[in-house]
């Protein structure tokens, strides 16, 4: 298991949902300062457990949330069209690496250590997809 996914699986384990422990191990790595690795948490909190309702893996989510760092824009700005396509070669990935995109069809309710596999997953999928590895 690489760095990253070892510190989203510990950060998940510890009580963090999937998309935060996604979105903070990336944040963390990339050396955000707490303002933003806060503010990103926040962002990426409602997408846990698939945005509650076991849609959206979670885990997905809180990648897409730093590829919308990385790429997206601020009030006024143009669209950055590297956002969207990498949007979805990364949804591509996951599903291809998980066989779904569907928190209804991975989790395991009986065990959080799944997620946390997952989890530990998708955050070096991540890293791998922005060129840091």
């Amino acid at each position: 298991m690489s760095e990253i996914g070892q510190r989203a699986q510990a950060i998940f384990l510890a009580g963090a949902n999937c998309a935060e422990a996604v979105w903070q191990a990336y944040a963390e790595e990339q050396g955000l300062d707490l303002e933003e690795l806060k503010l990103g948490n926040r962002l990426a909190g409602g997408f846990g457990g698939g945005a509650g309702v076991e849609d959206l893996c979670g885990a997905v989510a809180g990648g897409i949330t730093a590829l919308g760092y990385l790429y997206g824009r601020g009030p006024e700005e143009p669209r950055n069209p590297k956002l969207k396509s990498s949007c979805q070669k990364f949804c591509q990935q996951a599903e291809k690496e998980l066989g779904s995109l569907h928190c209804r069809d991975l989790r395991d309710p009986d065990n959080r250590g799944r997620c946390g596999l997952i989890v530990s997953k998708i955050a070096q999928m991540l890293w791998e997809h922005t060129g840091c590895s």
